[in-house]
Order: C-alpha cells, then structure tokens, then sequence
C-alpha cells in the first residue's frame, strides 16, 4: 500500500502540525516492528560478550551507590581512574537492577541496553510520524533498527547508546515545545529538564541540549507570526525563555544525583568537557589501513567513518531528508501553526550535522569509528524517514505516460516502494549474517567487513572472543576423546580478562605469561592474532572477515603446513590438520 501525495487521505496523515496524525496501517507496521524488536533482544541479549569498557563502568556505579549508602564518606568513586569524568546513570541502574534479577550481573547490562536502544526506535518513530506523518516515522524506526552500529551498540555500549536515546528525546520535547509556544506547559518544560539532566547524568555531551534549545527558541522567533515586527517577535521570544527557566534546576538537580562529581566544584563540568576535548591516551585507532594516535587523527575522521559505517540507503534516505528541508518553509497553514514542524525540521538537522562539523572545525581526538558519536544516528534516520517519505510522494506524482490535462498514469510510487522494501530486506538479511557481531557492519563502499578488516576498526569490543571460547572448547573435547587425556589448559587472551573469565569451562584457565599458555585467543583488531605463533585451530569469522583466531601453542607452525578446514555451525570454523 502507497499513500497518494496527492489524495485527501495523504492530507489528513501528513503529519500536518496543529492536526494529529490519526492511527493507520503504518502505525500499525511500526508497533509490530517495536515488538519484533522487543522480542529480538529478550532472545538474544546473552548472545553478547563483554565489552572493554564494562568491567570497570559497573565497579564505577557500584562505588557511585557506596558514596550514597554510606553517607557521602565514601568518596572513591571521585578518584577512581578517569570514570569521574562521566556521570553513572546507566551503571548505577544496572547495579541496582542485578540483584532483582536472575541473570549474570552483565547480562543484565545487556538486557537494560538493550531495552532502551529499542526505547531510541519508538522516540525516532514518533519523531517522523510528528514531523512528516505516519509513513515517515515508519521509514525513520526502520532505518534505525536495521542499522548495524545501533543494532549491535543496542546490547553492550552502554553509554554510548542511552546518550543517544536521551539526545534525541531532548530534540523531541524540545519539537513538542515549540508547538505549545509563546505560552509551553510547564509539565513540557520540566520534561526537557528531567531528559537533559539524564543525559548530562551519562556523558557531558549533554550540554549539546542546551545549545539545541536556544537554536529552537531563535527559529522560531524568526517564523512566528504572532508579532509581526521584529522587536514584537524578540520580546515573545524573550518571553518564552522565561518559561523555559523551570527546566535548569531540574536539569542540574538530576545530573547531580547521577554525576556528583559535577556539582562538587562549579566548573566541573567545563573541566569534564575540556578534557574530552583534548584527550592523549596512548590509544590506537585504524583508519583507512593507517594507524593513528587517537589524538592524531584527521580531521575527517568522523566523517569519514560515518560514511562507511552506516547503510548505504541511510546515509542516500538522510541526503534527501536535508534536501527537503527548504520545502517545509512552504507551509500549508497561514496562521503559523506549522512552526514546530518546520523547527522540528530544522533540529533534527542541527542535531545531525553540528557534531560532525564540530569534530573536524575542533579537531577534537577520535578513536574506536563512531562509538562516541552514535548520538548522530537517531536525528540522521528521522532525517532518512522524511526523505525516502519525501521520494515515494514524488514518485506518485510523477506518473509515467500522464498526459498534462489528465494527470493519469502509472505511479512510480509502488515500484519505487518495492525496491525500498527489497533495500531493507537486504539490510536485515546481512545483520543476520553478522549475529551476534552486528556491529561490526561496514558498507559496500570499502567492500563490506571483509574489506573494512585489518583496514579499519572492526571488532574493538572482541565481542568475538565467547564463540572463540566455545569452538576452542570443542576442540579441546574431540582431542580429549581421541587420546582419554584430560587436563585443564593455560590460555593465553588478547583481550579484558573477564570476557574470557565469563565464559570459559572449569578446564581453561587464563594465564598471563603468553610463553607459558597452551593455546593463544586474540581478536584480529590491531593485528593481536599475529602476536604470538602457532596454528590455526579455530577462526571466528563474519562474512568473509577474520575476527577471531584460537592458535596452538603446544606445537610450532610448520611451514607451508597445508590445514584442512570444516566449518563449525554457521559462521566460525575449526581447523584440524
């Protein structure tokens, strides 16, 4: 089913502001999709390893509730590595969520991830629905779940993607906003408090909100219409912002609760954001088959991972969103009521593009592709939604053999609304191929993963290294049962001990002399699988890309040894001599 652009039905669910969009088939295909979703992750979520960062995020918001527990005495949190650096709303969730549930305590970080990745389709869903009608919000959710760095970031980036999830649920209220301006409810006001508060309780970056905030004020003093001279939409303007007020101490209030460290100094968090903006750990990213300190990287960085990161159709559907931005200054309303669409619009715009330019104008560090970015993503898929909605409605106007007086012909639209549907199809079917390493997903534009492996940063997580584990166990037991000799064996990990110490059997135990080690486990990620000799016994792979290698270390690799390989289920392989 196509809607017409042209027809009173397309008019009614246009998403036109001032008029809710009423319930369609649409809305019906995406709330089945978010319930897909749901059931996706409760199925899957212990599929995931551990990523590097989550051993010492969950001892950082187990220390940020022993600072609360004992009274404020316990202060270590505030010394503990750089964590202070960050607020702990998600690690103090998920310590205080572990015990009430009967999953290992990450797991348990996982699931929560995982929930609220799903939580950022809904809110990018609403936001095409608001902006450009039901079918746009559709598109938008689509694009966002089938996108691999979301999908796979949904389970063990777990700061990185409920930043992002409360960023765009900031440019929402702030949309909502804008249509309830010159007079906004104060429970819309307090709301954008309470999000902006949470995401400054996750990263810094939050502060980006506030910046987002003036910009809606000041578009839509340019649009509104209910004063006409330029000093009468000022004081409005001015008027509005007084309103506003309320949402600060909220803010500052919630981030305080979940980042003291903030607010034990005033200019904390200034100091928070001057020392992300100028970070020299000795941390190594890969970037077109170049090596780079992450203080060191061009400065199209960012971008350029952007470019090879995300699907090809999101980043063509995101292109054509922003070149519909200038039609929605063409409002169908005279009387301005279309302002929160337009600045709505406008924000998603802001939202999406202002960190990529400011990444490269600062020269700001990077590392790790666009992890600390992912917050661009939400803001590019509604874009993606409103121009692959823009597309369909072009192509039902242009209409093949249409004479100029009749107007009738054959729509474009469903042919072109076929081969979308064929795009996501296709999207869908490689995410499956990667499961559970979705994110390692690279484009075609450097020859998908097999081409980005080696070249760029692929598996950083090692998120690999469990189906390592696992195949290494069934080697180790068809050898046990062809000599009766069972032992326990010294493994050598390239990789954070707990991912290993997790899910290894009771007879594989980590060493940390690699000399001394039976067999060597190391993600192909910085070339660790070359570190240490010996053949080939498993190799994890993901189409057509290595991403994890198991070697012998008992016996040196022979040269030229020809090795004969059988496949172990659906992707990795064991290799037996």
């Amino acid at each position: 089913m196509v809607v017409r652009g042209n027809s009173r039905a397309a008019r009614r669910d246009s998403g036109r502001p001032g008029r809710r969009p009423r319930c369609t088939a649409w809305d019906g295909a995406a709330a089945l999709g978010l319930l897909v979703l749901l059931a996706l992750v409760a199925l899957t979520f212990r599929h995931y390893g551990i990523s590097n960062d989550e051993e010492v995020q969950h001892v950082y918001g187990a220390k940020l509730i022993d600072w609360y527990r004992t009274g404020f005495t316990d202060d270590s949190a505030f010394t503990y590595k750089n964590l202070y650096l960050y607020g702990g709303l998600f690690d103090m969730a998920a310590v205080a969520l572990a015990p009430l549930l009967p999953f290992d305590p990450y797991e348990t970080r996982h699931l929560l991830c995982g929930l609220i990745g799903v939580a950022g389709v809904a809110v990018v869903w609403w936001m095409g629905r608001r902006l450009a009608g039901p079918r746009a919000g559709l598109l938008a959710g689509l694009l966002l779940a089938l996108c691999g760095p979301w999908y796979g970031g949904m389970f063990n980036h777990t700061k990185d993607v409920p930043f992002a999830v409360l960023m765009m649920a900031a440019v929402a209220l702030l949309v909502r906003l804008v249509g309830q301006m010159p007079r906004p409810r104060l429970g819309s006001v307090l709301g954008l408090g309470l999000v902006v508060g949470l995401a400054l309780g996750i990263r810094v970056g939050g502060l980006l909100a506030v910046g987002y905030t003036a910009a809606a004020l000041a578009a839509w003093a340019l649009v509104d219409r209910g004063a006409g001279t330029m000093a009468g939409r000022l004081r409005r303007a001015g008027g509005v912002a007084l309103r506003l007020l309320p949402a600060l101490p909220v803010a500052y209030g919630v981030m305080a609760l979940f980042w003291p460290w903030a607010v034990l100094e005033p200019l904390n968090p200034l100091r928070a954001l001057a020392d992300f903006s100028h970070f020299h750990y000795p941390i190594r990213t890969t970037l077109g088959g170049a090596e780079y300190w992450m203080y060191e990287v061009p400065r199209g960085y960012l971008a350029w991972y952007l470019a090879i990161k995300l699907p090809l159709v999101m980043l063509a559907a995101a292109a054509l969103g922003l070149l519909a931005l200038p039609t929605a200054f063409r409002r169908d309303r005279p009387d301005g009521h279309g302002a929160d669409r337009l600045v709505g619009h406008g924000l998603v715009a802001l939202a999406a593009l202002f960190p990529v330019v400011w990444f490269a104008v600062t020269h700001a560090p990077g590392y790790t592709a666009i992890r600390h970015f992912l917050f661009v993503l939400p803001p590019l898929a509604v874009l993606g939604g409103i121009g692959l909605d823009r597309l369909l409605v072009g192509a039902d106007a242009w209409r093949l053999g249409a004479s100029q007086r009749s107007g009738r012909g054959l729509s474009l639209a469903p042919v072109v609304g076929a081969a979308l549907a064929l795009v996501m199809t296709r999207e869908a079917m490689v995410l499956e191929s990667l499961h559970p390493d979705e994110y390692v997903y690279f484009n075609e534009l450097v020859g998908g993963v097999a081409g980005a492996a080696r070249n760029y940063d692929v598996d950083y997580w090692a998120n690999s290294l469990p189906e390592a584990v696992e195949d290494l166990s069934q080697v180790i037991a068809e050898e046990e049962a062809r000599t009766h000799h069972h032992k326990t064996y010294s493994v050598a990990v390239c990789a954070e001990p707990l991912s290993f110490e997790k899910v290894a059997p009771p007879n594989m135990r980590r060493v940390s002399d690699w000399n001394h080690a039976d067999f060597f486990i190391a993600p192909t990620q910085e070339n660790c699988d070359a570190l240490m000799p010996g053949p080939a016994v498993v190799e994890v792979e993901r189409d057509g890309a290595l991403l994890a290698v198991v070697r012998d270390l008992r016996k040196p690799e022979a040269p030229g040894e020809t090795i004969e390989m059988a496949r172990l289920r659906t992707h990795g392989r064991i290799l037996r001599p």
